[in-house]
């Protein structure tokens, strides 16, 4: 196991990987610098946080000088403006309690993503908790996944109300990963049983290309370190010219969806079912409902009786070290000691008895956590001055700018507007209703930060440029938006 043999010389190690081995994907293990120091990111598989675990980093938090923790749009967490590396007691602690991986080399690979509300959505068709373990054994006690590029990612959707992938009929609300497993259930109306399986999807370019391949809750496994094995295959085989490692969107353009899927096949002991067999017509694919990822937001009863959890919007996915802690003792006085994070930069704490409700409300307040839809809809990169790649202080403005909504409007569902420093749009991956992307722009003579202004028109948003103006200035023409935006959806 990592760090058991020769402490003073590992640490060292750690110390200048930090220092001279900079990695532009963050983890624990290697340092990536910014503006305002190193960023740490922890990875929190499915979003899944105890009270132990929380407890600890926000002491971090803390002991690092960080002024604020943020969940991020993979439900993992990070520290920005570190200005030391964690010394190795620090790093064996982490590892200790899961949020750490033993094998430092895969630490910065992204986050397994699942439904916040796994195990207790009413409407979920399995609770896949168990299987998102299974997976991240797999991924840190498999040493060749590290050929892989760090956006290497897995996402399980357990059928619920809170999905995650392209169930929404919204489309900002969509999280997309390399491997992605939706479950559905196939009914044979002559034997009047059902199965449930898994259908699998692969991402890439901010798509979901959904396939027609069904697959056992038993089989998930091996047919995932399949879909490994061919395409680490692929990457070993396919160097590109700019140093970086080939993607899931690289090997999909190369071979396809369908000679993809028969090197994977060619994997397995075992054939794959069909979604469609003709031999077998009176089999009928039914589809989860229509997640609503939002819907997760406030009181909500869960699938177990008399127990409900409380979904909370955090402003840009920011918690300081005192709410966190606060939020720790909250989970662990009227829930089960259990935080959850959510790839859509929100905190939920479950379990909470009902009559319990009344007397946990109050809590909340003093320490600014945010139920606001304002809010819930904002999202922004990291900008100036912690990204050198940034023309804007995005968070700053983000919030300048929901302060002047939340003061102005009343909306009945959220406004996702987007706030990136640059073209890259590394805040949220897929299209926003309103994209804000900084500029620098001249007025009266000087050069000044400003916004180019799109209305979201699906994947080719950025297509439809409204305006470039200053923050200010473009204000009244977002409150116009957002209250049309309101008008045309149900409240």
């Amino acid at each position: 196991m990592f760090l058991t043999n020769s402490l003073r010389r590992m640490e060292k190690k750690i110390i200048v990987n930090w220092l001279v081995k900079a990695n532009v994907c963050p983890g624990l293990f290697y340092g990536t610098p910014a503006q305002d120091g190193f960023l740490i990111r922890i990875r929190t598989p499915g979003g899944w946080l105890n009270s132990k675990q929380g407890a600890l980093i926000a002491q971090l938090l803390k002991a690092w000088g960080s002024e604020a923790l943020q969940v991020t749009n993979r439900g993992n967490l990070q520290i920005r403006g570190v200005q030391n590396p964690p010394s190795l007691e620090v790093l064996q602690t982490l590892q200790n309690l899961g949020l750490a991986a033993f094998d430092p080399r895969i630490d910065h690979l992204r986050n397994i993503m699942a439904s916040p509300t796994a195990g207790i959505d009413p409407q979920e068709l399995i609770d896949t908790r168990p299987l998102v373990q299974k997976l991240d054994y797999f991924i840190q006690n498999h040493p060749s996944i590290i050929e892989l590029s760090p956006k290497f990612s897995i996402g399980i959707d357990g059928g619920g109300k809170v999905g995650i992938g392209t169930r929404s009929p919204i489309v900002w609300e969509h999280r997309y990963n390399e491997i992605q497993l939706l479950a559905i259930t196939i009914d044979d109306h002559i034997n009047s049983t059902s199965d449930l399986y898994f259908q699998l999807a692969l991402g890439g370019d901010k798509n979901l290309y959904h396939t027609s391949i069904l697959i056992r809750l038993e089989n998930c496994l091996s047919v995932v370190a399949a879909l490994v094995k061919v395409y680490i295959d692929y990457v070993q085989q396919n160097p590109l010219q700019t140093g970086k490692k080939p993607r899931m969107k690289h090997l999909l353009k190369d071979w396809g969806v369908e000679n993809y899927l028969e090197a994977v096949k060619a994997e397995l002991e075992y054939p794959l079912n069909l979604i469609f067999d003709p031999e077998k017509t009176v089999l009928k694919t039914v589809n989860p409902l229509p997640s609503q990822p939002y819907a997760h937001l406030g009181i909500h009863p869960q699938r177990q009786a008399k127990l409900s959890y409380l979904g909370l919007s955090l402003k840009l996915g920011k918690l300081s070290a005192d709410q966190l802690l606060e939020l720790v003792e909250i989970s662990e006085t009227f829930g089960s000691g259990q935080l959850r994070l959510t790839p859509w930069q929100t905190i939920l704490i479950p379990d909470i008895p009902n009559q319990k409700i009344p007397e946990l409300l109050p809590k909340l307040a003093p320490f600014g956590l945010s139920n606001s839809l304002v809010d819930a809809g904002i999202v922004a990169c990291a900008g100036k001055p912690g990204c050198a790649a940034a023309a804007t202080e995005t968070q700053i403005h983000a919030l300048i700018l929901a302060d002047d909504l939340k003061e102005q409007l009343t909306l009945n569902s959220p406004v996702n507007i987007h706030l990136t420093g640059c073209d890259k749009l590394c805040a949220q991956p897929s299209p926003a209703e309103i994209t804000l992307l900084g500029t620098i722009i001249e007025q009266n003579g000087k050069k000044v930060e400003g916004y180019q202004v799109y209305i979201g028109k699906g994947q080719d948003s950025l297509n439809h440029k409204v305006c470039e103006e200053k923050l200010v200035d473009i204000l009244p023409l977002i409150k116009k938006v957002c209250v049309d935006l309101n008008k045309t959806k149900p409240e």
